[in-house]
Formats: C-alpha cells, sequence, structure tokens
C-alpha cells in the first residue's frame, strides 16, 4: 500500500466515531428538499443526502473554492487546471464533471455548449447552505443528475434584522470582502448580499516546454451581488422572487496559432496575459397557493445565464464568444393523500446558444412532466418517482425511481434504492461547427444512460452518526469525441461504457468540546472498453477533522487523503498515459469571538507545503497551491 495511502487506513476506526458534519453532530436533522423535491427530514431520506451548512463555510474560509468545499464530502472528488479562477470539475461517486446537475436557488445556470457548470465563479460569501444529494436524480430533475445534483441556496430573507460583514486577505495578495443583510417588514421578508475577492495566484502552467507557457502569476477577481425577496399573501399564498449574479476575469496561460509563417503555422504569444471573462446568473419568481388544506401548487420562472468572452486561438480571428441562455417553467403540486404525499409537476426548460462560432442549430426546447410518491407507514418508508422528457432534439426519455428504507430501531436505518438517469448530448457534441483540421458534432448522438442501485446502513443516537453505503453505477452511451488518425479530424459518437462501484463511510460524535469529523470512498471507476481507471479519480479518497470549541475560542484541523490517479487517455487506445500520484494534505483553521457579533478568524491551507497534482497532461504540468494562509474579521448581527 502507498505509503500515503497507509494514513488513509489508519484514519477508518475514526469514521466509525465522526461525521461528514462536524459542526452540526448535535443540532437537530436539518430540513432538505433535494431528495425529493418535497420537504423531509435529512435522516428521514431514502437517498444519500449531505448537508453544507454556513457554519462549516465559515471554517472553510473565503479563500476556499466551491469545488474544493465539496471535495472535502463524502463521494466527492474535485479537479482544477491550475489555481483559483481556473475551470474546477467535481465527481460524484466517479461518474464524469458533466454527470452532476448544479442548480442555484432551483436555476440551471450551466453551458449549453460544454453541459458543465463553472462552480469556481459561485462565491462561498453567498451560500447559506448546500444540500448535495448522491445517486441517480434524473427521475426529479431531468437531464445530467447521473451521479446526483448539488443545490446551492443563497442567504434569504430573514424575520429579524441580521447582518453579516466579512473582511479579510491572504498570501498571494489574496483578498475577501463581503456583506450580507436580511430582515422582514411586515409581510416583506428581503435579503441583499455583495461581495468581492480576487487573488494573484499562482503560475497556472510549469511546463517550459508547452507552447503557452508564461512563468507569471495567473489570478483572478470577482464581483457578485443577489437579491431575493419574498412576499406572503395571507396563509395561504406567497409570492417572490430572487437574482443572482457572478462576474469573474481570470488569467490563463495560452498561446494562439498563427496559419501564415511558413511552413505550416506556428505557435506565437505565449507571454500575452490572456484573460477570460465570464458571467454567470440566475433570476427566478415564483407563487405559491394552497388553494385546500392538502394541496400546495407552485409555479416557478426562471432563467439563467452563462457566458465567457477570451482571446480567439487563432491569430486574426474575432474574440471567443460562448452564450448560453436557459429558460424555465415549472408547475409543481404536492398533494397531501390519505397515505403519503403525491408529487406532480410539469416543467419547460428552453436552450439558446450565441456564440462567435456558428452552430447550424442554436436552441432547442425540453418539456417535462414527472411524478412522485413519498410515504412512512410505521417503521417503513417508500419513495417512486417517474419522468418523461420530450427534447426537440432527440424525442422522448424516461427515467424511474424505486427507493425503500426501514427503521430496524429508532437509531438504527436500513435504506436502498434502484433508478436510471440520463444526459443529454450538448450543443457542443451535436452542432460544433465544421472546422478544417478540427472536426464536427454529430446530430445524431443519443442520450448517455445509466443505472444505478444502492444499499445503505445508517445510526443516529443523539451526537453519533455513522453510514455505510454500497453504490454500483452503469453508464453506457458515453460520448466521446474519436480522432481519425491520418486526417486528425474529430466528431463525437456514443462508443463508451463505464461501471463504478464502491463503499461510503461517514460517522461522527462529539466527545467533550471535540468535534470528530471522518468520511471515506473506495470505488472501482472503470472504463469498461479499455479496462482504464477514469482519468482525475481516485480508488480511495476521504477527509479527516477535529475542532476544539470552548468558550470564545475555536481550533480545528483537516487532513484530506487522495489516492493514486491517472489523466490524459491515448486518444486512440484509451490507455492511460500520466500518472498522478497520491497525496494527503494539512489544513488548520481558528476563530476567536473577540465580543458580541465580533470574531477573529485565521486558515492555514496545505501547511506542509506538499507538492501534488490534481490534473496532468503529457505535455502540461498544472500548478497547484503550496501553502497559504488567510485571516480576517467577520461581524454578525442577530
Amino acid at each position: 500500500m502507498h505509503s500515503k495511502l497507509r494514513s488513509l487506513a489508519a484514519l477508518l476506526p475514526l469514521g466509525i466515531v465522526a461525521s461528514a458534519q462536524a459542526e452540526t453532530v448535535a443540532a437537530l436533522d436539518p430540513v432538505v428538499v433535494t431528495a425529493t423535491r418535497q420537504n423531509q427530514r435529512v435522516n428521514e431520506a431514502i437517498a444519500e443526502v449531505t448537508v453544507i451548512d454556513r457554519q462549516e463555510i465559515d471554517n472553510a474560509g473565503p479563500a476556499t473554492t466551491l469545488a474544493e468545499l465539496l471535495g472535502r464530502s463524502t463521494g466527492i472528488e474535485f479537479a482544477r487546471a491550475g489555481g483559483h479562477g481556473a475551470d474546477e470539475s467535481v465527481f460524484i461517486r466517479g461518474t464524469n464533471s458533466g454527470h452532476a446537475l448544479v442548480l442555484v436557488d432551483g436555476v440551471r445556470i450551466g453551458s449549453a455548449t460544454t453541459g458543465a457548470t463553472a462552480i469556481q465563479m459561485i462565491p462561498l460569501a453567498q451560500i447559506d447552505h448546500i444540500e448535495v444529494l448522491r445517486g441517480p436524480a434524473s427521475a426529479l430533475y431531468g437531464s445530467d443528475a447521473i451521479g446526483g445534483v448539488i443545490q446551492i441556496f443563497t442567504r434569504g430573507g430573514s424575520d429579524a434584522p441580521r447582518l453579516a460583514v466579512v473582511a479579510g486577505a491572504g498570501t498571494a495578495s489574496t483578498y475577501e470582502t463581503s456583506l450580507a443583510h436580511s430582515n422582514r417588514v411586515g409581510e416583506l421578508s428581503y435579503a441583499i448580499k455583495a461581495g468581492f475577492d480576487g487573488t494573484q495566484g499562482i503560475n497556472a502552467i510549469e511546463s517550459p516546454g508547452y507552447p503557452g507557457y508564461n512563468p507569471d502569476k495567473d489570478g483572478y477577481r470577482n464581483n457578485n451581488l443577489s437579491l431575493s425577496a419574498n412576499y406572503r399573501l395571507g396563509a395561504k399564498a406567497e409570492v417572490g422572487a430572487g437574482f443572482f449574479n457572478t462576474q469573474t476575469v481570470s488569467r490563463y496561460d495560452a498561446y494562439q496559432w498563427d496559419p501564415n509563417i511558413p511552413p505550416y503555422g506556428a505557435a506565437v504569444n505565449a507571454n500575452l496575459n490572456y484573460e477570460m471573462r465570464h458571467r454567470a446568473s440566475g433570476i427566478h419568481s415564483f407563487i405559491t397557493l394552497a388553494p385546500t388544506a392538502n394541496w400546495t401548487s407552485t409555479i416557478r420562472v426562471a432563467q439563467g445565464q452563462d457566458r465567457t468572452e477570451s482571446p480567439a486561438a487563432t491569430v486574426g480571428d474575432p474574440v471567443s464568444l460562448f452564450k448560453t441562455t436557459q429558460n424555465q417553467f415549472s408547475w409543481q403540486n404536492d398533494i397531501v393523500l390519505p397515505l403519503g404525499t403525491l408529487l406532480a409537476g410539469l416543467e419547460q426548460l428552453e436552450q439558446q446558444v450565441d456564440a462567435s462560432q456558428d452552430y447550424a442549430l442554436k436552441s432547442r426546447r425540453i418539456n417535462s412532466a414527472v411524478l412522485g410518491w413519498n410515504a412512512s407507514i410505521d417503521a417503513h418508508a417508500v419513495q417512486l418517482n417517474l419522468r418523461n422528457d420530450d427534447n426537440s432534439q432527440f424525442g422522448q426519455h424516461r427515467t424511474w425511481l424505486a427507493g425503500y428504507g426501514y427503521r430496524i430501531t429508532p437509531a438504527w436505518r436500513l435504506a436502498t434504492s434502484i433508478g436510471t438517469a440520463f444526459k443529454a448530448p450538448t450543443m457542443n457534441d451535436l452542432y460544433f461547427p465544421n472546422t478544417p483540421g478540427v472536426g464536427a458534432g454529430n446530430p445524431n448522438l443519443r442520450p448517455e444512460e445509466s443505472r444505478d442501485a444502492e444499499f445503505s446502513l445508517r445510526y443516529r443516537q443523539g451526537a453519533d452518526q455513522f453510514r455505510l453505503t454500497y453504490f454500483h453505477n452503469t453508464i453506457r452511451n458515453l460520448i466521446q469525441w474519436t480522432t481519425d488518425p491520418i486526417t486528425y479530424y474529430s466528431t463525437p459518437a456514443n462508443v463508451g461504457q463505464a461501471r463504478i462501484e464502491g463503499v461510503e463511510l461517514s460517522a461522527g460524535t462529539a466527545i467533550g468540546n471535540w468535534l470528530l469529523a471522518a468520511n471515506a470512498t473506495f470505488q472501482d471507476p472503470k472504463n469498461l472498453d479499455s479496462g482504464e481507471q477514469l482519468p482525475r479519480r481516485a480508488k480511495a479518497f476521504g477527509n479527516v477533522s477535529a475542532s476544539y470549541v470552548v468558550g470564545p475560542y475555536k481550533a480545528g484541523i483537516e487532513w484530506k487523503m487522495v489516492g493514486t490517479r491517472y489523466d490524459d487517455p491515448n486518444w486512440q487506445t484509451g490507455m492511460n498515459q500520466v500518472h498522478m500520484g497520491a497525496y494527503a494534505l494539512t489544513n488548520l483553521f481558528g476563530e476567536y469571538a473577540v465580543s458580541d457579533g465580533w470574531s477573529l478568524f485565521a486558515r492555514v491551507d496545505n501547511l506542509f507545503d506538499k507538492n501534488y497534482d490534481i490534473a496532468r497532461s503529457q505535455n502540461v504540468i498544472y500548478g497547484t497551491p503550496g501553502i497559504s494562509a488567510f485571516a480576517g474579521i467577520r461581524y454578525t448581527l442577530r
């Protein structure tokens, strides 16, 4: 066993007595909606759900990115090609990054061209809490939810005045300032959140032989704003609206191709300070009515946008621009039956692409219907979901989920489920313009499909928690871009298959003033065509934390361990080419409450300045942050 993985194995006994949410082990189970689209206690959910609350976000510190935070949760890995501000990916239970559906206040804000959401854009200061649903969820949410759903809830209104102000700075000229205010005036509750942050960053690419090598600092800057308001129209109705916007300017290392340099063209302009301008936004409004005591109906209208602009890859070409607009409509009805609760809804999603590239088709529409039934019968729990998505590009696609839970004792529970999920081809996969020497999309692609089964054993008694989950996911019709070895012309096809099975462990306890937390995932993420381990995914990874709270003081330590991974599979054989070794990181955090409402906080990441890889190719070594520190002051009025 690799020496760095021995530490992971040695910490498994602690996993039997530690929890994935150390700060909340003694609190009541939070109410979640992501697992069923209806309110339920997280410990009563049949599905595997993790809640990352505001306290955990504060512990992570403003300099932490969303993907880094998610990567400390059970079953989730992350990758990034460079420092903060570079594109980030998350892998839920070994599935592809595009197999995680990301919602912000229920709104899709991802890119229809890449099929992913730029989670590096979403600042932690805007987030109230996050619900992570692991496992197939297309029967609830449609396309993309093969691995699960990451639903981000921004800070909402409150019943009393609240104010939170944070300011801090750290190494690499990192800075962050944010303000959040909420209140209620009569029947109106509202919230305002704003902030800006940035960093000088690190050198994104450390390979002198790469044509785009430039030994400079590649940082970013971000500003963000969100607004929300809800108004109660008596006891049976409520209306509301919200707006979210985040804008980032990120520097990166690259080069341009000049076709006019004989004899075949040449790579030039590696010394330029390339910048990508990225904006993600969402706006929504809703009305909730209760026509009867047993029937609640909610109509929701939303729009999400993702816009990127960067220098063109070829000298003389115009700027590279990609913009996705997603118009969303949903009508959900929750009906209390004599036995259980019925979910019935209709949805419509319109995706529109505007780009500097000339796509043959720039829009598509998906009309959907969803049904669900959730019931608790003595010690038994049942969840059934069925959904039909009618896509204007490839037609109808049906998904389903069946789950069952059993309460053995008040402390012990069993849960099992089986379901299907899918991912629609992206607009790049389908309609990328025919480009000489590059390739073109394939309008005949079918959706990627999966079938997932899981079984879990759970324990909760007071502050003590424990979960053991086995999962097995088979994915077929994976879309892969294949390249002709003579012409180097590429086009996508449904040729891939993958099987991922594994075990998740998480648990927790409070011992005196100590809060302990640990989770570990052991999986086999395999490409069935090549027999290779899926790129950037480890067979073993985990996290352990311990925090001590006494009076106004709080201090904690975290360990993150990741096993061996591979990257950059050969474009002809699919065989892994680049080995990325196992690594372990140690982080520290602390906070001191100076007086009522005022506190000082600090955090040190990668305490021992480890050198490690989270993304790499044969030609490119991407930089990763060394030891870094951040400190600041926080004021909270409640």
